[in-house]
C-alpha cells in the first residue's frame, strides 16, 4: 500500500448527528459538496472497523483479522482514498492514509488504523492503556481530477496536489482553512513542500484537487 503521511485537521461545513442512547455525536465535515453517501450505520460500521482494528493491533494481531461480523454494504465497498487519524485529548497520536483509491471503503480504513497505530514514524505504537483515550479521525477523499491551472483551485474546497519534474507534494482541504492562509500563501508553501522554491508554482506546474469528509464521533479540538 502507497501511504502518505499528513495531520488530518477539522475542515468547514460541519453537520451533527445525535446517537441514540446519548452516545457520542456522530458529525459529517465536509470541505465540498461531495459526499460518499453513507447512511448512518454505514458510518457507525466504519468505526466499529476502526476501534475493533486498533484493539486488534494491540493485542499482537495473532490471528488475521476477519470482517465477518460487519455489515459490510455496496457503498463501503467503493474503492476510496482514505485517512485515519488519531489523537488524545486533542493532540496527534497518528495519522496516515492514501490518496489513491488502493481498496474498498471499508478495508482502506482497517488498513490505515493499523498504518496510523503502528506505523506512524512520529510516535510509537500504540499501547493498549491508550484505547480508551484515543478518538477516531476517518477522512474519504473524492476522486482526484486535474484542474488547468492554480487559477481553478478553490481555497478550503479543494486539496490540492502540485507536480512539477521529479517534484510532488499535496495539502489536504483543511489545511489552508486551519492556518488561516490565502490561496497564494498556500501555493507559496505546497511548493517548499514539495522541495522546490516558493514561487515555483506559477510556472510549468501541474495541479490536482479533490474534496474530503471527515467523519468523527467526538470534537477534540
Amino acid at each position: 500500500m502507497s501511504a502518505f503521511l499528513y495531520v488530518c485537521t477539522a475542515a468547514e461545513n460541519e453537520t451533527e448527528q445525535q446517537k441514540p442512547g446519548g452516545e457520542a455525536k456522530m458529525k459529517e465535515i465536509k470541505s465540498g459538496e461531495w459526499s460518499p453517501g453513507l447512511s448512518d450505520s454505514e458510518k457507525e460500521t466504519l468505526f466499529e472497523i476502526a476501534e475493533d482494528t486498533l484493539e486488534w493491533c494491540v493485542k499482537g494481531a495473532e490471528k488475521p483479522f476477519s470482517f465477518e461480523k460487519y455489515k459490510i454494504t455496496k457503498k463501503m465497498k467503493v474503492f476510496t482514498a482514505t485517512f485515519v487519524t488519531l489523537k488524545i485529548k486533542g493532540r496527534l497520536r497518528g495519522c496516515i492514509g492514501s490518496l489513491s483509491p488502493v481498496a474498498p471503503m471499508y478495508k482502506s480504513v482497517h488498513e490505515n488504523a493499523v498504518l496510523a497505530s503502528m506505523r506512524d514514524h512520529r510516535f510509537r505504537p500504540v499501547a493498549a492503556a491508550e484505547l480508551k483515550l484515543l478518538n477516531v479521525h476517518i477522512s474519504l477523499l473524492s476522486p482526484i481530477i486535474s484542474i488547468p491551472s492554480a487559477d481553478d483551485f478553490k481555497l478550503g474546497e479543494h486539496g490540492i496536489i502540485i507536480e512539477k519534474g521529479m517534484y510532488r507534494a499535496v495539502y489536504l482541504p483543511e489545511v489552508a482553512t486551519e492556518q488561516k492562509w490565502t490561496k497564494e500563501e498556500t501555493l507559496s508553501s505546497l511548493s517548499m513542500k514539495a522541495g522546490m522554491s516558493n514561487d515555483s508554482w506559477k510556472k510549468g506546474a501541474k495541479f490536482k484537487v479533490f474534496s474530503s469528509v471527515v467523519l468523527s464521533k467526538e470534537d477534540d479540538h
